[in-house]
């Protein structure tokens, strides 16, 4: 359980949700999609090597830094493609609790925001699909940094779009990366069984680790927020 403690002034509270693997189960969906583009390029890399970082940063790794910007962007977009067709070919599948637990945040006046290593227009697909993207106050994905995780840069934007102080925020992550991610910029991380195993996880230095966001409370987060 969290910690309840008390907080006698009003504060702002915000949430941060990782995408992929947090929210959605997509696991599956991004190996096949770098499957096919690794075939596509004609390397014979293990697709499970390009899950779980930024899109860029993957790209970098298999092509080189010489890549023009152009190039990437070109790049981005048909990864972009290739996923969204699959995602709407197997259909957009929540993690368990997950989507209940934003929607009892928002309710409660809890400002929430995605920073994500997706491409954002697949990130506002998906949320839309799910019903939920009204309910989030700022979306960043790698677009909009200079650094994707583990770098901390998507979650110090977030907390900047949302106006919230990181002693008032948390995350949930999926990843070990995300995870030192979210930690680089100060806030704590809860991290969800979905993807890497609690070793991982621990290692990264989550906070908390849940199997699955029906474990979370939502008067429980609120106070762990306050705290």
């Amino acid at each position: 359980m969290f910690s309840n403690v008390q907080v006698g002034s009003i504060v702002t509270l915000g949430f941060i949700f990782d995408l992929d693997g947090t929210i959605v189960d997509s696991t599956a969906h991004y190996r096949e999609t770098w499957a096919e583009l690794l075939r596509e390029f004609g390397a014979a890399d293990d697709p499970e090597l390009f899950l779980g970082r930024a899109t860029r940063e993957n790209f970098r790794l298999l092509l080189g830094n010489d890549v023009t910007e152009h190039e990437m962007e070109e790049y981005v977009a048909r990864q972009a493609e290739i996923g969204k067709a699959k995602m709407r070919a197997k259909g957009v599948q929540a993690h368990d609790g997950v989507v209940e637990l934003i929607r009892d945040l928002k309710s409660r006046g809890v400002k929430l925001a995605i920073a994500t290593a997706a491409e954002r227009s697949n990130t506002e697909w998906t949320l839309q699909q799910l019903g939920i993207r009204d309910a989030f106050d700022a979306i960043v994905t790698d677009q909009d940094v200079a650094r994707g995780k583990p770098a901390p840069d998507v979650f110090v934007e977030a907390l900047r779009r949302l106006d919230v102080d990181a002693s008032h925020c948390a995350v949930m992550e999926d990843s070990a990366t995300g995870v030192r991610a979210a930690k680089a910029a100060g806030l704590r991380a809860i991290a969800v069984l979905t993807t890497h195993s609690r070793r991982e996880l621990q290692n990264a230095g989550a906070d908390r680790i849940i199997a699955r966001a029906t474990e979370l409370n939502v008067d429980d987060v609120i106070q762990y927020l306050k705290g």
